[in-house]
């Protein structure tokens, strides 16, 4: 179906036509749309897909082969162009088996060039004066049919991407930058997607947790894994189910019977109905717990000596100085996890700079110079 702004993409010999016109370009502006805010069993919905003139819409969910699309992906001399592309990247090889090498980030074009607004509308009004639309953001995408304004918001997405990728690999060049940016972008492209597994001592992550007296911890644990449970029977994202400040407060007050729910706040009518029984048995779950009762996590406690702060406190001074002559946001530059690494390692570091994490090329370029007297 084509429209003024976009090409509808539903069936398979659009999709061949689509795919033959696409083949033809040197770069390609890719999105994806998921429904993830809406479902435990989260999926790509929509693929917008622009070779610069023309935004084609494909919507995999109701194509029955989409290996002429994976191909174009695919091929070595198509440059493909996402913003914020971790993502995409992930969904479109987890669900279609798709790779996008070579790809350029025009997020990470714009953190490496030092810009303040990296998000994608603040970029193309920067740069265009184009006005995004982001009110569809959180829409279900998996839902159909999509809606004018959901097709115009999806195109909107990819429609100026070449461009931006355009001046933002000048701008690279000219700082001499590109190299620093290709290696983030085949980092990224080589992304594998890793299963999702529930561990329910993941509950520590809300906000809150951390400060719970034992027995508390024990039964938030037990009502993070029933809420975890019902999202899965429901295919639901677990937060519509019941939030995490309501869990918070249940673990708190541990509720006896079905009077107690009441005044919880999050624990509407509703959603006492729904699973009320359950709050009431993940509660006395979790009181049942007397022995190993949770204690919050830390890190692995890395001992630092005397040699290893002073390393660290001379690597974050070259990093402020650094960033401040290269125009960089400091954990851009250096992320802190590496520079407690190379503290960590000392003088070595360099030598194996693969065991380093975030030790890039291009960073280990930049600090190799000073590298004696900051590791030493």
């Amino acid at each position: 179906m084509v429209h003024a702004a976009y090409v509808w993409v539903d069936d398979d010999r659009d999709l061949d036509r689509a795919a033959q016109r696409l083949s033809k370009a040197s770069a390609l502006a890719v999105d994806t749309e998921a429904d993830s805010f809406y479902h435990y069993h989260h999926k790509c919905c929509l693929i917008q897909i622009s070779d610069g003139e023309t935004v084609y819409l494909v919507d995999p969910l109701a194509l029955r082969r989409l290996e002429p699309l994976g191909e174009v992906l695919g091929a070595q001399r198509i440059v493909k162009v996402l913003h914020a592309a971790e993502q995409d990247v992930l969904y479109l090889r987890r669900d279609f088996g798709f790779h996008l090498e070579p790809l350029f980030d025009t997020m990470i074009g714009s953190q490496l060039l030092g810009k303040t607004g990296i998000g994608l509308a603040s970029l193309l009004f920067a740069y265009f004066g184009v006005k995004l639309d982001k009110g569809s953001q959180r829409d279900d995408w998996s839902r159909r049919p999509l809606n004018e304004r959901q097709r115009a918001y999806a195109s909107e997405d990819v429609r100026h991407l070449i461009r931006l990728r355009d001046v933002l690999k000048d701008e690279l060049t000219t700082l001499g930058r590109l190299a620093w940016a290709e290696e983030e972008f085949s980092l990224v492209a080589r992304r594998a997607w890793e299963p999702r597994v529930f561990d329910p001592d993941m509950f520590w992550s809300i906000k809150g947790a951390r400060d719970l007296p034992p027995q508390e911890a024990a039964v938030l644990r037990e009502l993070y894994a029933m809420r975890d449970r019902r999202a899965r029977e429901a295919d639901l994202s677990p937060f519509r189910i019941i939030s995490d400040e309501a869990l918070l407060a249940l673990a708190k007050k541990m509720p006896a019977g079905s009077s107690d729910l009441n005044g919880v706040r999050g624990l509407t009518p509703l959603v006492r109905r729904r699973i009320g029984s359950d709050v009431l048995e993940a509660v006395r779950a979790g009181l049942l717990v007397t022995a190993d009762l949770p204690a919050p996590p830390r890190g692995r406690p890395r001992k630092k000596t005397s040699a290893m702060q002073n390393r660290l406190e001379r690597l974050r001074e070259w990093r402020k100085t650094r960033a401040a002559e290269l125009g960089l946001d400091p954990g851009v530059l250096f992320p802190q996890s590496t520079l407690e690494a190379l503290a960590a390692v000392g003088p070595q570091a360099l030598e194996r700079p693969g065991e380093i994490p975030g030790l890039r090329a291009w960073r280990l370029g930049l600090i190799r110079l000073d590298a004696h007297r900051l590791l030493g």
